[in-house]
């Protein structure tokens, strides 16, 4: 038997084009003007799957706006994987990335 690791059961994981689709649908609204509740109710997610999604989305697409292609998927903000604040990604935040931020106080 393997030992279990953590994170959610594979059935209930949420295809990634889903999740675009779902948030790409509350990003609209939202910049249209709705709240993230109204936003919610709209697309007939909740609103804490709302907000999520749609920074997921943010996420993902934040490296297109520095001309950087990313090399995998970000963390889900709210979840154990991300616990605060905007994933790191290693584009970006690594070494030599736009938003690297060592050596800016020494």
């Amino acid at each position: 038997m393997s030992p279990r690791q953590a994170g959610p059961a594979p059935h209930r994981r949420i295809p990634y084009d889903i999740k675009a689709t779902q948030g790409l649908a509350v990003l609209q609204l939202v910049t249209a003007g709705a709240t993230i509740r109204a936003a919610a109710a709209q697309t007939g997610l909740s609103p804490t799957t709302a907000w999520r999604r749609m920074w997921w989305l943010r996420d993902w697409l934040l490296p297109d706006r520095y001309g950087v292609r990313a090399r995998r998927l970000p963390a889900q903000r709210g979840t154990a994987a991300c616990p605060r604040g905007r994933p790191w990604i290693e584009e970006l935040d690594g070494v030599g990335g736009p938003l690297n931020r060592e050596g800016i106080n020494s």
